[in-house]
């Protein structure tokens, strides 16, 4: 294993998702490690499931992953997400609900001298932190949890934007969102690691958003979330 994809948050838009697995079979790479929010906001939850237990090495559990599960949203998530959650508890198996239930909260992998962990959103709160990159208090707090836990590589996600942080030999990455970009750019992301050398490179993908907006429409949630699929934001 040297070259490892990270992909997150790809939140039931199928036509994203393939396009970056399109993209990855490209590079050929040894692994593919997916961080968390398979559902919520897009109408394709049960594929979506389906083509990442089929693909990815690891599939850690998100926020949205959760919440569908157990059928409980929280008070505080995004109005323009709850639709889509409902649609997807609704719409999901017993037996899908048990597997995003039984998704890893954190995967840690050892490297050599190194350990990497990867997590949806921080390794204080698995679920629900938000670190953004401008967040130099979060950022911090971060890397010293990290020395505390002896993590040298952290992998999260999310926020759905994209972010590279080192201090001294540890790193902070976050691939950005597959299915529902919030950088400016409306492309799907992802990153391509190098498990020896920690060479990291963020990939964009362009898709055809058409059919994550037809089923939008189709199932009557919100217009924002389509407005978000052709902004990036």
């Amino acid at each position: 294993m040297t070259t490892v994809a990270i992909i997150s948050d790809i939140h039931a838009n199928l036509s994203a998702f393939r396009a970056v697995l399109t993209d990855i079979h490209k590079h050929k790479v040894s692994r593919i490690y997916c961080l968390g929010d398979l559902v919520g906001y897009y109408t394709e939850p049960i594929p979506t499931i389906h083509l990442a237990l089929a693909r990815c090495e690891v599939v850690i559990k998100g926020n949205h992953d959760q919440a569908a599960a157990l059928g409980e949203i929280p008070i505080h998530y995004r109005n323009d997400s709850l639709p889509s959650i409902e649609l997807a508890t609704q719409g999901l198996t017993v037996n899908e609900r048990k597997i995003l239930h039984g998704l890893p909260l954190m995967y840690t992998l050892y490297l050599d001298n190194h350990r990497a962990m990867m997590i949806h959103a921080s390794p204080e709160y698995p679920l629900d932190q938000y670190i953004y990159p401008e967040d130099e208090e979060n950022i911090q707090s971060t890397f010293d949890f990290m020395e505390l836990i002896e993590i040298d590589v952290l992998f999260l996600g999310h926020t759905h934007i994209p972010f590279l942080k080192q201090q001294d030999s540890r790193i902070i990455l976050n691939p950005g969102s597959v299915g529902q970009p919030r950088d400016g750019d409306n492309r799907a992301s992802y990153v391509l690691f190098d498990m020896e050398s920690f060479n990291t490179k963020f990939i964009r993908v362009a898709y055809d958003p058409t059919q994550a907006i037809a089923g939008i429409k189709k199932h009557h949630l919100p217009l924002e979330l389509a407005n978000r699929l052709l902004a990036g934001k």
